[in-house]
Protein backbone atom coordinates (compact mmCIF):
# COMPACT_ATOMS: atom_id res chain seq x y z
CA UNK A 1 0.00 0.00 0.00
CA UNK A 2 1.48 3.23 -0.95
CA UNK A 3 2.16 5.69 1.80
CA UNK A 4 0.93 9.34 1.70
CA UNK A 5 1.03 12.01 4.14
CA UNK A 6 -2.26 13.63 5.06
CA UNK A 7 -3.29 17.03 4.36
CA UNK A 8 -2.42 19.47 7.29
CA UNK A 9 -5.65 20.69 8.84
CA UNK A 10 -7.18 24.03 7.87
CA UNK A 11 -5.87 27.12 8.81
CA UNK A 12 -7.71 28.19 12.17
CA UNK A 13 -8.92 31.65 12.18
CA UNK A 14 -8.70 32.02 16.08
CA UNK A 15 -5.82 29.83 16.97
CA UNK A 16 -3.43 31.10 14.09
CA UNK A 17 -4.97 34.32 12.18
CA UNK A 18 -6.08 36.23 14.67
CA UNK A 19 -3.28 36.17 16.73
CA UNK A 20 -1.33 38.23 14.03
CA UNK A 21 -3.71 40.61 13.46
CA UNK A 22 -3.56 41.24 16.80
CA UNK A 23 0.08 41.78 17.34
CA UNK A 24 0.60 43.68 14.36
CA UNK A 25 -2.92 45.13 13.21
CA UNK A 26 -5.19 45.95 15.32
CA UNK A 27 -2.92 48.85 17.08
CA UNK A 28 -3.96 50.99 14.08
CA UNK A 29 -6.73 49.28 12.71
CA UNK A 30 -9.33 49.62 15.33
CA UNK A 31 -10.57 52.95 12.18
CA UNK A 32 -8.11 53.60 10.40
CA UNK A 33 -8.79 53.23 6.35
CA UNK A 34 -12.11 52.90 8.28
CA UNK A 35 -11.09 48.94 8.52
CA UNK A 36 -11.00 46.98 12.00
CA UNK A 37 -9.00 43.81 11.76
CA UNK A 38 -9.89 43.39 15.70
CA UNK A 39 -12.75 40.63 15.11
CA UNK A 40 -13.91 38.70 12.01
CA UNK A 41 -17.04 40.25 11.59
CA UNK A 42 -15.02 43.69 11.14
CA UNK A 43 -12.17 42.24 8.83
CA UNK A 44 -14.69 40.99 6.42
CA UNK A 45 -16.63 43.91 6.25
CA UNK A 46 -13.84 45.59 4.89
CA UNK A 47 -12.99 49.59 4.82
CA UNK A 48 -13.04 52.56 3.10
CA UNK A 49 -11.27 50.30 -0.16
CA UNK A 50 -14.48 48.14 0.43
CA UNK A 51 -13.74 43.81 0.99
CA UNK A 52 -10.32 43.34 2.31
CA UNK A 53 -10.92 39.35 2.06
CA UNK A 54 -12.32 37.50 -0.40
CA UNK A 55 -12.62 33.75 0.37
CA UNK A 56 -11.19 31.22 -1.95
CA UNK A 57 -8.93 34.14 -3.64
CA UNK A 58 -5.86 35.11 -2.02
CA UNK A 59 -4.38 37.25 -5.04
CA UNK A 60 -7.76 39.35 -5.01
CA UNK A 61 -7.77 39.92 -1.32
CA UNK A 62 -6.37 43.74 -0.45
CA UNK A 63 -5.28 41.84 2.94
CA UNK A 64 -2.72 39.86 0.88
CA UNK A 65 -1.94 43.08 -1.28
CA UNK A 66 -0.97 45.01 1.45
CA UNK A 67 0.76 42.64 4.10
CA UNK A 68 3.10 41.41 0.72
CA UNK A 69 3.81 44.84 -0.05
CA UNK A 70 2.05 44.65 -3.69
CA UNK A 71 1.34 48.23 -4.05
CA UNK A 72 4.73 49.29 -2.35
CA UNK A 73 6.66 49.65 -0.02
CA UNK A 74 5.21 52.69 1.38
CA UNK A 75 1.61 51.27 1.37
CA UNK A 76 2.78 47.88 3.22
CA UNK A 77 1.77 46.67 6.52
CA UNK A 78 2.22 47.16 8.92
CA UNK A 79 2.97 50.65 8.27
CA UNK A 80 6.04 52.16 9.94
CA UNK A 81 6.76 48.52 11.24
CA UNK A 82 8.80 45.41 10.07
CA UNK A 83 6.87 43.06 7.49
CA UNK A 84 5.02 39.97 8.68
CA UNK A 85 7.67 36.94 8.14
CA UNK A 86 7.18 34.76 5.23
CA UNK A 87 5.79 32.10 7.19
CA UNK A 88 2.73 34.32 8.52
CA UNK A 89 2.02 35.64 5.31
CA UNK A 90 1.57 32.62 3.54
CA UNK A 91 -0.96 31.16 6.81
CA UNK A 92 -3.13 34.14 5.68
CA UNK A 93 -2.65 33.28 2.38
CA UNK A 94 -3.84 29.81 2.95
CA UNK A 95 -6.16 30.61 5.16
CA UNK A 96 -8.04 33.04 2.81
CA UNK A 97 -7.79 30.15 0.19
CA UNK A 98 -9.43 27.71 2.33
CA UNK A 99 -12.51 29.90 2.78
CA UNK A 100 -11.39 32.42 5.70
CA UNK A 101 -14.09 31.01 7.71
CA UNK A 102 -14.18 31.48 11.40
CA UNK A 103 -13.95 29.13 13.78
CA UNK A 104 -14.31 28.30 17.86
CA UNK A 105 -12.67 30.79 19.79
CA UNK A 106 -10.59 28.53 22.64
CA UNK A 107 -7.97 31.13 22.77
CA UNK A 108 -7.04 31.22 26.30
CA UNK A 109 -7.48 34.76 28.18
CA UNK A 110 -6.04 35.75 31.52
CA UNK A 111 -7.67 38.60 33.24
CA UNK A 112 -6.76 40.76 36.50
CA UNK A 113 -8.76 43.49 37.89
CA UNK A 114 -8.84 46.21 40.39
CA UNK A 115 -12.47 46.67 41.96
CA UNK A 116 -13.80 49.81 43.82
CA UNK A 117 -11.54 52.38 42.03
CA UNK A 118 -12.28 55.32 43.28
CA UNK A 119 -12.76 57.46 39.78
CA UNK A 120 -14.47 60.93 41.16
CA UNK A 121 -13.89 64.25 40.45
CA UNK A 122 -11.08 65.73 37.99
CA UNK A 123 -8.15 63.77 38.49
CA UNK A 124 -6.42 61.60 36.01
CA UNK A 125 -6.40 57.78 36.43
CA UNK A 126 -3.46 56.47 34.97
CA UNK A 127 -3.12 52.88 34.52
CA UNK A 128 -0.15 51.45 35.01
CA UNK A 129 0.74 47.69 34.16
CA UNK A 130 3.30 44.80 33.58
CA UNK A 131 3.25 42.07 31.86
CA UNK A 132 6.57 39.98 31.43
CA UNK A 133 5.83 37.81 28.02
CA UNK A 134 4.61 38.88 24.81
CA UNK A 135 0.95 39.64 24.57
CA UNK A 136 -2.30 41.66 23.34
CA UNK A 137 -3.80 43.60 25.68
CA UNK A 138 -7.13 45.19 26.20
CA UNK A 139 -7.80 47.71 28.63
CA UNK A 140 -11.26 47.82 30.15
CA UNK A 141 -13.00 49.83 32.64
CA UNK A 142 -15.92 48.93 33.82
CA UNK A 143 -18.99 50.52 36.06
CA UNK A 144 -19.09 48.84 39.37
CA UNK A 145 -21.35 45.72 38.30
CA UNK A 146 -18.79 45.01 35.09
CA UNK A 147 -21.10 45.10 32.62
CA UNK A 148 -21.32 48.51 31.56
CA UNK A 149 -18.12 49.85 29.79
CA UNK A 150 -16.63 53.07 30.51
CA UNK A 151 -13.45 53.29 28.58
CA UNK A 152 -11.53 50.59 26.05
CA UNK A 153 -8.26 50.73 24.66
CA UNK A 154 -5.65 47.84 23.32
CA UNK A 155 -1.82 47.39 23.18
CA UNK A 156 0.67 45.09 22.05
CA UNK A 157 3.92 44.50 23.59
CA UNK A 158 6.69 42.48 22.29
CA UNK A 159 10.10 42.35 21.67
CA UNK A 160 12.18 43.88 19.50
CA UNK A 161 9.68 46.49 19.98
CA UNK A 162 7.71 47.62 16.71
CA UNK A 163 6.89 51.06 15.96
CA UNK A 164 3.12 50.41 16.84
CA UNK A 165 3.61 48.81 19.67
CA UNK A 166 3.19 49.68 23.50
CA UNK A 167 6.26 48.37 24.93
CA UNK A 168 7.89 45.29 25.72
CA UNK A 169 7.83 42.64 28.02
CA UNK A 170 8.54 43.20 31.51
CA UNK A 171 8.59 47.34 31.49
CA UNK A 172 5.39 49.30 32.78
CA UNK A 173 3.41 50.49 29.84
CA UNK A 174 0.33 53.23 30.62
CA UNK A 175 -2.98 54.90 29.74
CA UNK A 176 -4.00 58.20 31.31
CA UNK A 177 -7.67 58.29 31.68
CA UNK A 178 -10.06 61.21 32.15
CA UNK A 179 -13.18 60.20 34.19
CA UNK A 180 -16.24 61.24 32.12
CA UNK A 181 -18.71 63.95 33.99
CA UNK A 182 -21.04 61.10 34.04
CA UNK A 183 -19.06 58.32 35.51
CA UNK A 184 -19.63 56.27 38.58
CA UNK A 185 -17.71 57.62 41.71
CA UNK A 186 -15.90 54.01 41.73
CA UNK A 187 -14.77 51.61 39.02
CA UNK A 188 -13.42 48.09 37.64
CA UNK A 189 -10.20 48.78 35.57
CA UNK A 190 -9.52 44.98 33.95
CA UNK A 191 -6.42 43.99 31.89
CA UNK A 192 -7.54 41.05 29.29
CA UNK A 193 -3.93 38.89 28.39
CA UNK A 194 -4.58 37.28 24.97
CA UNK A 195 -2.02 35.44 22.73
CA UNK A 196 0.66 34.96 25.22
CA UNK A 197 2.99 32.17 24.68
CA UNK A 198 2.47 31.19 28.45
CA UNK A 199 0.48 32.25 31.72
CA UNK A 200 1.88 35.37 31.86
CA UNK A 201 2.69 37.25 34.94
CA UNK A 202 1.18 40.94 35.57
CA UNK A 203 1.15 43.80 37.56
CA UNK A 204 -1.73 46.10 37.47
CA UNK A 205 -2.11 49.53 39.92
CA UNK A 206 -3.40 53.05 39.36
CA UNK A 207 -2.11 56.41 40.03
CA UNK A 208 -3.89 59.35 40.52
CA UNK A 209 -2.80 62.78 39.31
CA UNK A 210 -1.59 64.73 42.17
CA UNK A 211 0.27 68.45 42.85
CA UNK A 212 3.30 67.27 41.71
CA UNK A 213 2.97 64.31 39.71
CA UNK A 214 1.11 60.78 40.27
CA UNK A 215 0.18 59.31 43.25
CA UNK A 216 -0.36 55.60 43.74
Amino acid sequence: MPWFQPPPPPASYHQQIAPILAMYCHSCHGDAGGLSTRTYAELMRGGNLGRVVKPGDPDGSLLVHFIEGRRGEAHRMPLGGRPLAPEQMALIRRWIAEGASEDADTTKKYVTKLTNVRAAGTQILRVVCKVNVQAYLTLWVRDSSGRRALFTEVASIKSPKDAFDRGVPGEPIWWDIHPGKKWPRRVTVELTIQYAPEEPRAVLYVQRRAARGFTR
